[in-house]
């Protein structure tokens, strides 16, 4: 566990890393309610090139948090501490899901530490009815706990096919969510439903890279798009067959794709 921040402001993280003997460093940001282990087969195909640093998000794995800690803002600047801690040049950022909200976040707010930007199964707006399927999830889990939004979601995670071949994976999904803070994975979801960059993407000066599962049913292809449309310097890369959790039910052509884009804006 380390305190990321300065003075009384310092927040307890827990993070990993993979070594500090190459020239780049990778962060990885995980999705709401999941924690940094599951960037394993990333940080597997990352680590002979880049220093790969992971981390739990407050309240999340190791990570102590309380549902007030969440906005935006706290989370970006959360994230630029961790950066500022881990190199002193600009890093390789990647989100996916609400990471990738983060990520975005972050990248406004701090454009000098983002060398370049991996969003992964992400968005930066939702449309009204969008909004009001967050809220309700949140209210959900607030009155049922975790088990009461535990199979809507692995439907729109995973697709049938996964769910049907990989028990393993579902059942290591299922146990990471329920274990979760139902209050904290709430607040959450409210901060995201609020999320709307759409209109200063065009402010993201940096390479990105935006990754998106054909099957997707929650950041679609379509809202994938409209990142690449906005980003200036962007591209956006469908892979096929895979929902949701695209690094978890596709890692091998995730990894592939992640890795093309790095090399090519690597410091040569």
């Amino acid at each position: 566990m380390w305190m990321i921040g300065r003075g009384n402001e310092a927040t307890p993280l827990n993070w990993v890393q993979t070594g500090t003997n190459h020239p780049e460093t990778v962060v990885l940001i995980h999705a709401v309610g999941y924690d940094l282990t599951y960037w394993d087969r990333q940080i597997e195909a990352l680590r002979d090139r880049y220093n790969v640093v992971a981390f739990d998000l407050p309240g999340h794995g190791m990570s102590p948090g309380e549902p007030q800690d969440w906005t935006f803002g706290k989370a970006a600047e959360l994230v630029a501490n961790l950066i500022e801690r881990v190199d002193t040049k600009p890093i390789h950022l990647v989100g996916i899901s609400f990471g990738g909200t983060i990520a975005q976040a972050t990248a406004l707010a701090r454009p000098s530490l983002i060398r370049s930007l991996t969003l992964i199964a992400t968005a930066c707006t939702f449309s009204d009815e969008v909004r009001k399927g967050m809220r309700a999830r949140a209210q959900a889990v607030r009155t049922g706990g975790m088990a009461a939004v535990l199979e809507s979601s692995l439907e729109r995670w995973f697709t049938p096919e996964t769910r049907s071949r990989r028990p393993d994976i579902i059942d290591r999904v299922s146990k990471t969510i329920l274990a979760d803070d139902p209050g904290i994975h709430a607040a959450i979801w409210e901060i995201i439903s609020n999320f709307d960059v759409q209109d200063r993407l065009a402010e993201i000066a940096c390479p990105a890279l935006v990754l998106v599962g054909e099957r997707d049913p929650s950041t679609t292809p379509a809202m994938a798009s409209v990142l690449t449309s906005g980003i200036r310097d962007s591209r956006m890369v469908v892979i096929p067959d895979a929902s949701h959790m695209v690094i978890l039910e596709a890692p091998v052509a995730v990894n592939q794709a992640l890795n093309a884009f790095l090399a090519q804006v690597a410091i040569q």
